[in-house]
């Protein structure tokens, strides 16, 4: 080498007196300090707490301090003086002043930062990419300084370009910002955009409800189908029932021209308009077998068949007969239908012995006669409130209302639900607060894991966060993903119609989800993925950070007997929350950081069910934990300094 200022050293000379060795890494920079010189120009060289045998190709002092490059690592490691010789008297900051004189670099204290950072981890270095870093850095405020630096530090890892875009879509995961805000503005920049076409307008504004509405819809439909029950039980007083109906109908969700006195009459007469315009019906197969219901429920993408829905359509097809031709069709129809209801194993008794008994008096009747009869009325009547009873127990996981529920009401009764559930909120009637209630506490008393892990599926789908891995993976359905919406904004930003306000909008919505992909990391056994979900739950929205670190067992699945979860949560009542989770040999310990005194009683009344909840999937709780935030920084910078190994992979001290 003709250069003096560069020192090799060879792969068969270089060893470390510490257990662990040091990995070297193209542009790197470090800090060396020559120890003790040998002959044949070979020196000992301390790097922090290792050492290394170096040959050098210039005259070295014992004492003296350098500022080393990694110029290569192969066929051969040459690393080049950057900087010396430093005084091991120097003080860290002189040593650091010589360091950014020798690169030329401006020294104001985010330069300091910058390069102190990029040393203690180790960072591939050159002038280039620390002026762009110091130039993101000052874009924040002081108290984010550690955020930004780590955000600089995952985009240097990744070799991506530090510009604003990256920058704000690591550092908004690494400051836990939720995704509501971004959300909201991205839907406000649709509303007022003139120049895009309104049905890819229509079709974004829909992706962003959906996402928006997964787990609102659940208390929503269970007030729907409360209020409905009350409006059809004639025990209830006629004032009340009268107030019902002016909710419902003031909220679009029933027809303006019903009354009390013409209800049942419109509900059976829209059914009747269902059957006579539904030509898809597969009632012969229905409605044959003898097997109990349950038996037979049936589970069609969109939709879920329930003992009351498949009634319902069963039902849909004796009013769909022309009676006027024949009365034999009609009544292997109505027997076969009061065979069905016979073998429902949900109906309670005094139900199915009420049902059989108005099928067989309308058997009874002349054909001609049972479509309008009262008593053909009172049929629809009963498989409604069965129908509303169902439609409360199915909380998360079915159409809004499901689809023999639209038959009896408005086409656009799910878009109307959000409006009915405001207008029984704010009622001031004692009747409009114990059905909201009642709703939110039946929702409640549904949600289980199971619930909320599909929920968050859901979301995670609707949003798109990981559409490209599905199309990597060969999934050829492109139709049913570009009802999601990360595509969806995708396409949106090659419309040269679009103005400039939505495009950043909708770059900053991509950035965001990009964010928290690019945080997650696969490295060899270790596994580490981050997910930003906007939940909104009983009208409460709740931005959730999730992280979760584990490792692979040997055959390359999750190893779920060892994992560590930290939820970061920004909830409407009680603010940031921060629970941390720790698995080791499936003994879960949980600690809980919030500055609010009395989650730790409320807490106490909850453990037994999340222990009773653990042990039924085979874990033990070891105990729930509640501490300050203060406590909580403590251990996050505790965290900060172990998770980060020699290799830039997660330490996973479990």
């Amino acid at each position: 080498m003709n250069n003096p200022s560069i020192s090799r050293l060879s792969n068969q000379s270089v060893s470390s007196v510490s257990q662990q060795p040091l990995i070297m890494r193209e542009g790197q920079m470090f800090h060396g300090q020559i120890k003790q010189l040998f002959p044949g120009q070979m020196a000992e060289v301390q790097i922090g707490g290792q050492k290394l045998m170096a040959k050098l190709e210039v005259p070295m002092k014992a004492g003296d301090a350098y500022y080393f490059q990694v110029k290569s690592v192969t066929p051969e490691l040459q690393i080049k003086v950057v900087s010396g010789p430093l005084q091991a008297t120097e003080g860290q900051a002189r040593q650091m002043s010589n360091l950014m004189d020798s690169m030329q670099l401006p020294k104001s204290p985010e330069m300091v930062a910058v390069l102190n950072h990029f040393l203690k981890e180790r960072l591939p270095v050159s002038k280039e990419i620390l002026l762009n870093a110091v130039d993101l850095l000052k874009t924040v405020q002081p108290s984010l300084r550690h955020e930004a630096l780590v955000a600089i530090q995952k985009l240097v890892e990744l070799k991506l370009p530090l510009n604003e875009i990256n920058f704000n879509s690591l550092l908004g995961v690494e400051k836990k910002d939720g995704l509501h805000a971004v959300l909201h503005a991205l839907r406000n920049a649709l509303v007022t955009d003139t120049g895009i076409q309104t049905q890819t307008k229509e079709r974004i504004l829909a992706a962003l409800g959906d996402a928006g509405r997964i787990t609102a819809t659940a208390a929503e439909r269970a007030l729907f189908s409360g209020a409905m029950l009350k409006l059809l039980d004639e025990t209830v007083p006629r004032e009340e029932r009268f107030q019902i109906l002016q909710l419902l109908k003031s909220s679009g969700v029933m027809a303006s021209n019903t009354t009390l006195a013409n209800l049942q009459s419109v509900l059976h007469s829209a059914l009747i308009d269902s059957a006579a315009g539904n030509t898809n019906q597969t009632t012969s197969g229905m409605l044959s077998g003898g097997q109990p219901m349950e038996s037979r429920t049936i589970h069609s993408p969109g939709q879920i068949q329930t003992p009351s829905s498949l009634l319902v359509e069963a039902w849909k097809s004796v009013l769909k007969v022309d009676f006027s031709l024949s009365s034999s069709g009609v009544d292997a129809l109505l027997g076969q239908f009061k065979e069905m209801v016979k073998n429902t194993a949900v109906l309670q008794q005094p139900f199915r012995s009420q049902l059989t008994g108005l099928v067989e008096d309308l058997a009874s009747k002349p054909p001609v006669e049972m479509r309008n009869s009262p008593i053909g009325e009172q049929v629809s009547k009963m498989l409604l409130r069965m129908t509303l009873d169902e439609n409360r127990a199915l909380p998360f996981n079915a159409n809004v209302p499901s689809t023999h529920m639209k038959a009896l009401l408005p086409e656009n009764v799910a878009v109307k639900l959000p409006d009915l559930f405001r207008a029984m909120e704010q009622s001031p009637l004692p009747f409009t607060k114990e059905l909201v209630q009642g709703a939110q506490a039946a929702v409640e008393q549904a949600v289980d894991g199971k619930v909320m892990r599909d929920v968050m599926q859901r979301l995670f789908k609707s949003l798109g966060f990981n559409y490209e891995a599905g199309l990597l993976n060969g999934n050829q359905d492109i139709a049913k993903k570009m009802d999601m919406l990360k595509p969806q904004l995708v396409a949106l930003l090659h419309d040269s119609a679009v103005s400039p306000a939505l495009r950043d909008a909708a770059e900053t919505m991509i950035a965001r989800m990009n964010g928290s992909i690019l945080q997650s990391s696969d490295s060899g056994m270790n596994q580490q993925i981050v997910m930003q979900l906007p939940l909104e739950f009983l009208g409460k929205r709740i931005d959730a950070t999730i992280q979760w670190s584990g490792r692979k067992k040997e055959d390359g699945k999750i190893d779920a007997d060892f994992a560590r979860i930290l939820f970061y949560l920004e909830l409407e009542s009680i603010d940031k929350t921060v629970v941390d989770m720790q698995v080791q040999n499936r003994v879960v310990a949980i600690t809980v950081f919030n500055e609010n005194h009395q989650l730790r009683e409320i807490g106490a009344l909850l453990q037994m069910k999340l222990r009773e909840g653990l042990e039924s999937v085979d874990y033990r709780l070891s105990g729930v934990t509640f501490k300050p935030f203060e406590e909580e920084g403590k251990r996050e910078a505790k965290r900060q300094n172990e998770m980060m190994s020699e290799q830039g992979g997660v330490d996973f001290r479990i």
